[in-house]
């Protein structure tokens, strides 16, 4: 079915069809449509794919087998283009296991040329082609069917302008010779998707909330028991714990099911379901001592602070001498993982080592 100038998709003979004239394409222009209001997983409802061929969208609800996009999406001779790839690649790998090979971001490329670091999708194709695009149907329902023709509008101006996008950034990087910076990046970003969401990655980016003394170990246990849960069930984290619970659970730390009644936070459902779970990771730590304020020790001192206030000046200073989006190049976490010692931050890997990571390094470390 065409609507808009796009192919509907919804089976795999058709599919297959198209396949034969993608595998023979320099490029494709990618996108995604999924949902993930109520799953912690994403739930994959449309692939769209635009060529020289034109644009199709496949229908993921109809046509259960993907493997036909197998080839494509694993060849490293068809550059994929694709705008913040990483959350449409991981509902592709969720959904059929894809490995991924030759992506070009096309928000990965703008920071590189002195964007932000999450420039959106319609303000680039606004900027360097010129168009206005409608983003009516950002929040639709993509699982309901039949998908109306606004919906299969919107889906198709998400990957038309791709290719357009990608000659304009492409150029830039070029001549700024980021070339070898970008690919790296986007290689990253593309091996992200592969790997497997481990629940001590939720803790790392929870770790820098403001705990009270001696909650800190409870609090990493709460985050854990959390994210396993979620992903079993295949629920939003918030929806099995929300994170204002989490932290009032830290602050008035239960001993016993009449005490977890009193988190103001936490509904009656939720101590129905999981409240043995959650007084379980209680009676197993150790309570904190003192009136709940933050230890001393915890607090940054003055010379880490002062070292981190110039390490983000160096780091600004840097950004805008290499014509880089700040945000691209590095955080604060990241700034602060460095002053700390520790080895492992991205910023003492690859690219970012040598733009910004070395000078850090030899300074405050």
């Amino acid at each position: 079915m065409y609507v808009m100038e796009i192919e509907l998709v919804d089976t795999e003979a058709r599919l297959r069809e198209l396949a034969v004239g993608w595998y023979g394409c320099d490029w494709v222009a990618v996108d995604t449509e999924f949902m993930r209001f109520e799953t912690y997983y994403p739930q994959l409802c449309l692939v769209q794919v635009h060529s020289t061929f034109g644009t199709a969208g496949i229908d993921t609800l109809c046509i259960e087998n993907l493997d036909t996009l197998r080839t494509l999406f694993e060849s490293d001779s068809i550059l994929k283009i694709m705008h913040a790839c990483r959350q449409d690649l991981e509902a592709l790998r969720q959904r059929a296991g894809f490995a991924f090979q030759a992506v070009f971001d096309t928000q990965i490329a703008a920071a590189f040329c002195g964007y932000g670091d999450s420039v959106g999708y319609a303000g680039l194709v606004r900027d360097l082609c010129g168009v206005e695009l409608e983003k009516d149907q950002t929040l639709t329902d993509w699982s309901r069917r039949p998908l109306t023709a606004k919906q299969l509008e919107y889906a198709k101006n998400d990957v038309v302008h791709l290719n357009g996008l990608r000659t304009a950034l492409e150029g830039r990087i070029d001549e700024s010779g980021k070339g070898r910076w970008f690919r790296e990046e986007c290689l990253d970003a593309s091996a992200m998707a592969d790997l497997v969401v481990e629940p001590e990655d939720a803790w790392r980016r929870f770790s820098h909330m403001d705990f009270p003394d001696g909650a800190r170990g409870v609090a990493r246990e709460l985050v854990l028991w959390r994210e396993r849960t979620a992903q079993r069930l295949n629920r939003p984290r918030q929806w099995v714990l929300s994170n204002r619970a989490l932290m009032e659970l830290c602050v008035r730390w239960p001993k016993n099911a009449a005490q977890l009644a009193r988190v103001r936070s936490l509904g009656k459902r939720e101590v129905r379901i999981s409240g043995k779970a959650i007084l379980s990771i209680f009676s197993k730590s150790r309570p904190p001592s003192g009136n709940g304020s933050r230890a001393s020790a915890e607090r940054p001192d003055r010379e880490f602070r002062q070292s981190v206030k110039a390490a983000m000046g160096i780091l600004g200073e840097v950004a805008e001498h290499r014509g880089i989006s700040q945000g691209l190049l590095a955080s604060r976490k990241d700034v602060e993982s460095v002053i700390r010692g520790e080895t492992d931050s991205k910023v003492l890997k690859g690219w970012r080592y040598e733009v910004i990571g070395k000078a850090l390094r030899d300074r405050f470390c």
